[in-house]
């Protein structure tokens, strides 16, 4: 599409004719909402936001600043960074880089509407694959991942180290979209948890460690 018909509501295709609306934001994703929560990751201290794990994480003035850590082989998922507040509708973007690990087993995301009675989590791997799902309480009381999406390659992922991914979820009532660097992934629906924190996490493996780079955190309000 040429830039110079972004000036219009509408555009036609100059190769197909095909007829559409074009985005404030000139990408496949809707625009976004006002701003209400964001993380400022040069800093140790983070209005709006709990850090997890302190003693395996930095904090690094790049630009954008990141919030890296490193953690070593385990079977469950470490928590770099919860939000303070409860949430229930909202749009979170987050970009998520791998640096070191098996590239096999490592993987990294958000937990939305989290508590400790379950919530949602997105996860993105170094394959470019990704996954999400809910969690529940097992017979033990103990959280469990219940995948409604198996790993899945996705073509707008990036794979490999040291690449970035921006991993969007739009949480609305009961529905739900995932895009991935801008591309409109999947969609689904689901009212088991509507509001919870929001989490940031590494997941290793029992066979890799994982060093994890997020930055670019926006807690944004959902999309009218």
């Amino acid at each position: 599409m040429p830039a110079h018909v972004a000036s219009t509501d509408l555009a036609s295709c100059e190769f197909c004719g095909t007829t559409f609306r074009i985005s404030k934001t000139l990408t496949p994703e809707p625009d976004m909402g006002d701003l209400l929560l964001g993380a400022d990751f040069s800093k140790e201290i983070i209005p709006g936001w709990e850090t997890l794990n302190p003693e395996k994480l930095t904090f690094h003035k790049s630009s954008p600043p990141e919030l890296r850590g490193t953690f070593d082989p385990h079977t469950n998922s470490y928590y770099l960074l919860k939000s303070s507040g409860l949430w229930d509708d909202f749009d979170v973007g987050v970009n998520i880089k791998f640096t070191d690990g098996d590239k096999e087993w490592i993987r990294g995301g958000l937990y939305t509407r989290f508590s400790s009675e379950g919530g949602y989590g997105f996860l993105v791997s170094a394959q470019a694959s990704y996954t999400f799902g809910t969690f529940a309480k097992d017979n033990s009381g103990e959280l469990v991942f219940h995948k409604i999406m198996a790993w899945t390659y996705h073509t707008a992922l990036r794979p490999g180290f040291n690449e970035i991914n921006r991993l969007r979820v739009m949480c609305n009532a009961g529905n739900f979209r995932i895009f991935l660097n801008g591309v409109m992934a999947t969609s689904f629906k689901d009212e088991k948890f509507t509001m919870g924190k929001l989490y940031l996490v590494a997941e290793p493996s029992e066979k890799s460690k994982i060093t994890i780079a997020f930055s670019d955190l926006q807690l944004r309000e959902v999309p009218k």
